[in-house]
This record gives C-alpha cells, structure tokens and sequence, in this order.
C-alpha cells in the first residue's frame, strides 16, 4: 500500500511540474529582426526572452528580466536552456533589462556568433516546454515557439 501510495505521489509530482510551465507568447518583429518570449497576460512585463538579429547571423540574447538576475552592473552569469532533447548554457553579463523602468529587473545579455546559434535553436525548436536553471529556475511552455524560432533563425541566417 505504501509503495503504491509513493508511486502514485511520484507520478502526480511529475506531472504537476510539467503542467505548470509558465505560459508564454512567442513572437517575432521584422525590424529589428527579433524572436519575443513575453509571459501571456501581462501587458507591462519584460520578455523572458529576446533574441536580436545582427550582422552576419549573430544574435544578442536577452533573457530576463528576473530581479534574481543580477544587480545589473555587468557581473558574470550563466542561464542553462533545456528542452527535452537539447540542452544550451548561455553565459552573459547581468544588466537592466529592456523595460527596467517598469518592473526593476535584470536580464542576461550575450552576443553568439554565427556559429555559436545552432545549440539554442535546437533547445528553441525542440517543440516542448523550456527548462531554464543556473542564475534564474523557471519553465516556459512552447506553444508556437517551434515555427517562430524557425522563421527568425531562417531570416536571421539571410541578414
């Protein structure tokens, strides 16, 4: 009884954890060329994800704005992304997140080069919900990532 009691708590565990990703929006913009995770429902939140298309196929990463993140004045930090079947550890410098002025956090800001992208777009385009540890601990659901992330590194690739 104890062990069938330890099984079924086990397995409600797993699931409860799996289904409380935090829903987000994803999105991309043309110009700048960028791919947005904004949390769903919030009109005034930071994005907890911005990739920047650059020259030559970089990309800027923003991840954040976490007030765990940092204190913003360009200390070390390192972010793992991990879906199902790939797994990404980003390292950048804390700094104000892009809409500081509302809500007072910090994000993870790095450059990868053009070599350095396929590592995330496997963790992007993976298709199910995005475990995120190191700095910062959150899930994120995929919902429509998979073709937003295919559409911006494509673009991304061409600029």
């Amino acid at each position: 009884m104890r062990l069938a009691f330890a099984g079924t708590l086990v397995l409600a565990v797993s699931l409860s954890s799996a289904a409380s990703a935090a829903e987000v929006r994803w999105i991309s913009t043309k110009a700048p060329l960028e791919l947005l995770g904004m949390p769903a429902g919030e009109e005034e939140a930071d994005d907890v994800l911005r990739l920047t298309c650059l020259k030559g196929g970089a990309v800027q990463v923003g991840l954040g704005g976490y007030k765990s993140l940092g204190k913003g004045k360009g200390e070390p930090l390192s972010v793992t992304l991990a879906s199902a079947n790939a797994s990404v550890t980003l390292k950048g410098k804390s700094t104000l997140s892009k809409n500081s002025e509302m809500t007072g956090a910090y994000e993870l800001r790095a450059d990868l080069a053009a070599g350095e992208v396929a590592a995330l777009t496997s963790v992007l385009t993976d298709g199910t919900a995005i475990r995120v540890s190191g700095a910062m601990k959150d899930t994120w659901s995929a919902k429509g990532l998979k073709a937003v992330a295919q559409g911006f590194i494509a673009g991304c690739a061409r600029n």
